[in-house]
């Protein structure tokens, strides 16, 4: 059994791949949880990483996940909540309750469940208290009305590390990164992501590693909690 590990949940793709990519490099006793077989999920596997498939679908499975984390490791050195969904609102009624459903499990139920179940068994280093941290986004400050489903899941994220970071002190640290335009996704067209770039004023695409050194650096100081580092190029300050 590991001891000591550091979970990262929606490692298949994208910035969770890269965050535990990187903590394994640096060192860390990683644990990546995916809800889809990727390639980016066996590139983690070759390298030696514990990974734990879920789907955050309902409370039923979101508490088994929970008992799988339990068998891997009978300790923890930090949460990284990552896992996200991410699609603009239906228009349809029926179509965009399930949405709700779907991104309140993924960003609100899920993150808070791991938390209360894995509070016992965390700990930091030393002296040092432990660390969980919730990747967010700058929809949290500003929303988007087409995203606005995504933004208020994710906005319920941020509160819930507001009030972790009070109910857990002093043991754990409870913080966020906000990213913005670090990743452009499929369904960003040429036309959005130069208009997102224009609104950004440093006026580029910041890549994952931005939100990796976000996470590296919370994880660093043993001094901060209840806050939100935005990562963003700047991009909430101009942001339509």
């Amino acid at each position: 059994m590991l001891e000591n590990a550091v979970l990262v949940t929606g490692a298949n793709r994208r910035i969770g791949h890269h965050i535990a990519t990187r903590l394994h490099q640096e060192g860390y006793i990683v644990i990546a949880h995916y809800r889809t077989p990727t390639a980016e999920i066996q590139a983690l596997v070759d390298l030696g990483i514990t990974t734990v498939q879920a789907d955050f679908v309902d409370s039923t499975a979101i508490l088994q996940f929970i008992e799988n984390l339990k068998a891997c490791s009978a300790s923890y050195r930090a949460i990284i909540h990552n896992a996200s969904s991410f699609e603009p609102t239906a228009t349809d009624l029926t179509v965009a309750a399930t949405q709700y459903e779907q991104f309140f499990n993924v960003h609100m139920m899920a993150p808070f469940l791991i938390n209360e179940a894995l509070r016992s068994l965390m700990q930091g280093e030393g002296e040092d208290p432990a660390d969980i941290i919730h990747i967010t986004d700058i929809n949290v400050e500003n929303p988007t009305p087409n995203f606005d489903i995504y933004g208020t899941t994710k906005a319920g994220l941020h509160n819930m590390m507001l009030v972790l970071a009070k109910k857990y002190a002093p043991q754990i640290k409870v913080n966020a990164v906000a990213p913005g335009p670090v990743l452009f996704t499929e369904q960003h067209s040429e036309i959005v992501r130069q208009q997102m770039l224009a609104e950004t004023p440093l006026a580029k695409e910041g890549g994952a590693e931005p939100v990796y050194l976000a996470v590296r650096s919370l994880l660093d100081n043993p001094f901060i909690t209840g806050t939100s580092i935005a990562v963003d190029g700047g991009r909430r300050l101009s942001k339509r």
